[in-house]
């Protein structure tokens, strides 16, 4: 066999294995799901579709409970944000809708409750839930933060907190009353002992330093900060 005869053969070759690959990839790609059949079924099935619904309407208080917002709250945070978060059904599939979009979010907020077990009752995927979640809570930031975390500038601004304070509380020469919670993490990948608190868990510190009228929930500042424990005390940064 010449030298051409063999080139040939070692193209027909690669030709032949390439081809083969193709059909494998395809065959592949045809068993994977594009959706899976149980989450097609989010519009009938889904949590917010049937609990959250029957307690909008039988039980305010316990939908209260569920997104930490009563009714006419959550209406007015989604009238907010939905310009923002709203999104366009395609041929493949229905988009997920505003009110999942803030329910599901809330409900995250709420209780810290995992994607995986949010995804299962909400019938959407974790990976959606994964661009879901930040975009709802960007859009509750860039519509609320002006008018609800809003630090005063000028003096003036500072002596009404002052006089509101001692007005409402009988508190003199108070400037805001500041409080904080541990909120509880995963441990970041690489962080080391970074978020370890002395409960044993991995946590940040939430500071908030609020304005006097409490029922209005508006704050003046909100910090988050890590407790590093060292031999000679702790540092928060």
């Amino acid at each position: 066999m010449d030298q051409m005869a063999v080139m040939d053969t070692l193209r027909d070759c690669v030709t032949l294995l390439q081809l083969v690959k193709q059909a494998r990839d395809l065959q592949s790609q045809k068993k994977r799901l594009w959706v899976r059949p149980w989450l097609k079924r989010r519009s009938d099935k889904s949590v917010y579709n049937n609990l959250v619904q029957e307690l909008s309407l039988e039980d305010h208080d316990s939908f209260k409970f569920f997104h930490r917002v009563n009714q006419d709250q959550f209406l007015e945070l989604l009238s907010l944000v939905e310009p923002l978060i709203s999104k366009q059904d395609t041929r493949m599939r229905k988009a997920v809708t505003s009110h999942e979009r803030l329910s599901v979010t809330l409900r995250h907020l709420a209780t810290g409750e995992s994607k995986q077990s949010l995804g299962y009752a909400y019938r959407i995927s974790p990976n959606l839930l994964s661009r879901i979640i930040p975009e709802v809570c960007e859009a509750l930031y860039q519509m609320l933060h002006t008018s609800h975390l809003k630090l005063p500038q000028t003096e003036d601004e500072w002596r009404r907190v002052q006089a509101d304070y001692n007005n409402e509380w009988q508190f003199p020469n108070c400037m805001g009353a500041l409080d904080g919670k541990r909120v509880l993490i995963g441990k970041p990948a690489k962080s080391g002992s970074i978020y370890y608190d002395y409960k044993s868990n991995f946590s940040v510190l939430c500071l908030l330093l609020l304005m006097p009228n409490i029922n209005s929930y508006m704050w003046m500042l909100v910090e988050l900060a890590v407790l590093v424990m060292e031999v000679s005390g702790t540092n928060v940064l």
